[in-house]
């Protein structure tokens, strides 16, 4: 099977995903930093569907108060422009591809948002910022859907070679010319994301190799690692990465309680796939 650019990829019209204005419009406030709230929760209230399901994630038991909440200017002062915003992504986004044959997108989805999940957990060890690292976690993998969706005979060939053993940056090289991460962080930029999400996505699987150094591409790194990880005890695994863990201030037994944090409760966003 031939290779194929990212360039040429993507200039299929049918590969680059769409979504709703209201989505376009909350990722332009990554890059604005004196965005009014109130004016975002404006636009977002033109978007029944998106409305509706913000308010519902809202008014979930890890969000919500004794006191429901009935509009997004409610929503924007009790969460703030933050937490709004990854609320609003994570409904637009949910949505971007009603299916995809013979893929799991529930699984893809809940996945993703144990991932951000993770990332959220972790970066309290860092300079991070929490919701950042919550959005980082829950786009790392963007490009194996948009991979799944766009190609889905080349991803099928993918998916048996790795089943068969292969290792999935290698056979992803042989099969398509480039990587899941790749085309993630090539979205990232084409959806005008700012550059650390866009880094974060784009170096996730080699942090330690990748100039200039991410955290958020670190703290990535780890919460795939932990999400994957079948058995957790109290000794730390032959693989831990410890490297990575000394330099993002992690040690197993902090990174045991996030995964067991994140196991027992889920992600509130995990109802936007019912």
């Amino acid at each position: 099977m031939s290779k194929k650019s990212l360039e040429q990829f993507f200039s299929r019209p049918q590969n680059l995903p769409q979504i709703p204005q209201v989505v376009k419009d909350l990722i332009a406030t990554f890059n604005d930093p004196d965005t009014d709230v109130r004016t975002v929760a404006g636009k977002i209230g033109k978007d029944a569907v998106i409305t509706a399901k913000t308010l519902r994630l809202a008014n979930s038991a890890r969000y919500g108060r004794s006191r429901q909440i009935a509009t997004v200017n409610e929503a924007s002062v009790r969460l703030g422009l933050d937490v709004l915003r990854n609320m609003v992504l994570a409904a637009g986004l949910v949505d971007m591809y009603p299916t995809v044959p013979h893929f799991d997108l529930k699984g893809f989805w809940q996945q993703s948002f144990h991932v951000g999940e993770l990332c959220r957990v972790l970066a309290s060890k860092s300079d991070c910022d929490s919701e950042l690292s919550f959005t980082c976690g829950m786009l790392h993998n963007i490009g194996e859907l948009i991979i799944h969706a766009a190609e889905p005979d080349l991803a099928a060939e993918l998916d048996e070679r790795v089943s068969a053993g292969e290792a999935r940056a290698y056979a992803e090289h042989a099969v398509l010319g480039f990587t899941y991460a790749e085309v993630g962080a090539e979205l990232s930029s084409r959806w005008l994301f700012p550059d650390v999400i866009q880094l974060a996505i784009r170096n996730q699987r080699v942090p330690l190799l990748a100039e200039p150094f991410s955290q958020y591409a670190a703290l990535v790194y780890m919460a795939a690692y932990l999400e994957r990880l079948d058995v957790a005890g109290e000794d730390t695994p032959v693989d831990w990465p410890l490297q990575l863990a000394i330099k993002l201030n992690i040690d197993w037994s902090f990174a045991l309680e996030a995964k067991q944090k994140v196991k027992a409760e889920g992600s509130a966003y995990s109802m936007l796939l019912d």
